[in-house]
């Protein structure tokens, strides 16, 4: 009887030790499986984003940049000349104006896709680019004045092609629509005269209490010679400005009692202009 006892006690035991002899090796195998899976994974992720990083290292813009750019700004035009455009980088000169002083900058701007940055050590002038297919907007820092005249600047919006300029006094912040109405009527084919002078403009008094809004203005590094004055009101004009080609002042107005002389506001801005002779149109 104590053999048998002993017997059933063996088989127990053995039974035991098989059945955690199984348990471990099917829990080896699944820590194996898993971490097989886990490798897996991490080698697929790590594929997908080399494949990426490779696909946005292939890729190119269609932007054709080589050409002229112009910043269609009246009295502050720039031009921007774009050669050897490649997807990393391109030649450039941009050249400005603001009246009679200008600006320009060369150079080889660094490129990225749809942008682009040149930067001066010496002066610590910094350009940035935006670069679309119809137009390119500049960007600057403080330190880019060192490379142009006074009142000039290289920021802007600059489209494609040559200079296409479409402004008035209106645009301009000269006159208002009802206000530039009237004066157009009076000074018929000199508005393109009143509008290329009157840049930088300011307001003055009504001197002689006609009950007009005064505005005079120039352009800038060369005010002697380009400058217009404009005195209006809602049924009158006077108004004068310079003709630089033909070395006159030319005088408008619909008021017949100053028809055929100038009224003490114009003459006291006529002082500051080079020419003497004025013609009453």
């Amino acid at each position: 009887m104590k053999w048998i006892m002993v017997v059933l006690i063996g088989v127990i035991i053995i039974g035991i030790v098989g059945f955690s002899s199984i348990f471990s090796f099917q829990t080896e195998q699944d820590e194996q499986s898993g971490e097989g899976e886990t490798i897996g994974i991490e080698e697929q992720v790590k594929k997908e984003i080399e494949g990426e990083e490779q696909e946005n290292a292939g890729e190119t813009s269609n932007i054709q940049l080589d050409g002229e750019w112009t910043r269609n700004l009246l009295n502050y035009t720039g031009s921007l000349i774009i050669t050897n455009a490649t997807d990393n980088d391109f030649t450039f000169t941009l050249g400005v104006v603001a009246g009679g002083n200008v600006g320009s900058i060369e150079g080889k701007a660094e490129r990225s896709l749809e942008t682009a940055t040149w930067a001066d050590t010496e002066s610590g002038c910094e350009l940035s680019f935006e670069l679309t297919e119809n137009k390119i907007t500049i960007e600057q820092n403080n330190a880019c004045e060192y490379w142009g005249g006074a009142g000039t600047f290289f920021y802007g919006e600059y489209d494609k092609g040559g200079v296409s300029i479409e402004t008035d006094l209106v645009k301009q912040g000269v006159l208002n629509e009802s206000e530039d109405a009237l004066f157009r009527s009076i000074v018929g084919d000199d508005y393109d005269l009143y509008l290329e002078n009157i840049s930088s403009y300011f307001d003055l008094e009504d001197r002689d209490k006609l009950g007009t809004r005064v505005v005079a203005g120039f352009i800038r590094g060369i005010a002697p010679s380009n400058g217009g004055i404009i005195m209006v009101n809602e049924k009158h004009v006077y108004a004068a400005v310079t003709d630089s080609e033909n070395s006159v002042i030319r005088y408008h107005t619909n008021d017949p009692t100053y028809q055929d002389k100038l009224p003490y506001t114009i003459t006291e801005w006529r002082e500051g202009i080079m020419f003497e002779e004025v013609v009453f149109e």
